[in-house]
């Protein structure tokens, strides 16, 4: 008799125990998921200007503007009546400037380039770019020359960002400025580049840093083998494989970021976004994971999406990163292309919101 007393007491205490800490012990967290940023979607739907554009990547200058970049866009060609647009851009590059509120102005002088083109025939494409002083960078492209194995800065002054050249240089058949990160602590610049891209393909990609006081000179190439800054750059070594040309990669909050996203410039194609940290700039980069997969589509057939970019700079209340993605139509699985004029939501950016947490718990 006194055990079954004993063993009744005992289940009485636990019961008494465990509502004592009902309440206590924490539930599990859930990470929202990524969703898309209407407010600031709404920024980007011009009706002057700058209309749409492939893009995009972004720069924080010295006065507090952001300075956007996009590739082939299309400026003042929408129609009032009709909400549509040309279905041909009129423009190889483009930039905006905005201020604090988010007021836009584009840069384009008429209907030109924004960084004009120094070869009969070629183009540039934007990547990304820094500021030192009084000059604004710009990493591009060559296009339209076959097989670009050059790197292309285009300068600006500031803060009036008229143009003034462009330069080149050889770097073992390296494109480097996909993504561009400065450190004036150490006098540094960071570019990220890939040799001979394949938009369909698999990427290795390489890592260079420069003086900021001297873009022409001394630059050196992180080797992996070596774990040592080397030169000539042909003895860089690959610090992680990149599908297309999809990738960005920016320090925030004391670790850096790579973010991917599927290859393929084409419908149903590019659709996943993968994230992964490092606590140094050449990695190694760990923790590969899916942080969101694209929804926009139509009748379930889904545009041409490539080009994910993070805007660090605007991180909200919620702990949220800024990522964006460029949209290229639905052809050739849907033609909404209609008596010469398409809607502009086919072809404007994305701007999508991340969790910090989402990309690494540590956030």
């Amino acid at each position: 008799m006194k055990n079954v007393l004993y063993f009744l007491l005992l289940i009485l205490g636990s019961i008494s125990l465990f509502s004592c800490l009902k309440g206590r012990i924490p539930a599990e967290v859930v990470i929202p998921e990524a969703h898309i940023d209407s407010t600031v979607l709404n920024y980007f739907r011009q009706t002057n200007g700058l209309i749409a554009g492939e893009g995009s990547t972004s720069l924080t200058l010295s006065d507090g503007r952001t300075l956007w970049l996009f590739g082939n866009s299309h400026i003042n060609d929408y129609v009032g009546a009709s909400g549509l647009m040309n279905c041909t851009p009129n423009v190889r590059n483009a930039a905006m400037i905005s201020d604090n509120s988010f007021s836009m102005t584009t840069l384009n002088t008429g209907i030109s380039d924004f960084i004009p083109s120094n070869q009969a025939g070629t183009y540039f494409s934007p990547l990304h770019a820094y500021q030192y002083v009084d000059t604004v960078f710009i990493f591009a492209k060559k296009m339209g020359i076959g097989q670009n194995t050059r790197t292309y800065v285009a300068k600006f002054h500031f803060p009036d960002l008229q143009f003034i050249k462009v330069d080149s240089f050889w770097f073992n058949n390296t494109n480097y400025g996909y993504s561009v990160m400065t450190d004036k602590a150490l006098g540094f610049g960071y570019a990220y580049g890939l040799y001979q891209p394949n938009i369909l393909g698999s990427n290795g990609m390489y890592l260079a840093r420069f003086p900021l006081n001297s873009l022409h000179s001394n630059w050196q190439f992180y080797s992996k083998t070596n774990q040592a800054w080397v030169d000539p750059p042909s003895d860089a070594t690959v610090l992680a494989m990149i599908p297309g040309e999809n990738f960005s990669i920016q320090k925030v909050k004391g670790k850096y970021i790579l973010l991917t996203q599927d290859s393929g410039k084409t419908c149903n194609h590019g659709l996943n976004m993968y994230a992964q940290t490092s606590a140094y700039p050449y990695g190694s980069y760990l923790n590969f994971h899916l942080i969101h997969t694209i929804q926009d589509n139509i009748g379930g057939i889904t545009p041409s999406t490539y080009g994910v970019s993070m805007h660090s700079q605007f991180i909200n209340s919620a702990n949220e990163l800024l990522v964006t993605y460029a949209m290229n139509g639905y052809f050739p699985c849907i033609y909404t292309c209609s008596g010469g004029y398409d809607n502009p939501d086919h072809y404007r950016i994305r701007t999508l919101r991340v969790p910090l947490k989402k990309i690494d718990a540590a956030y």
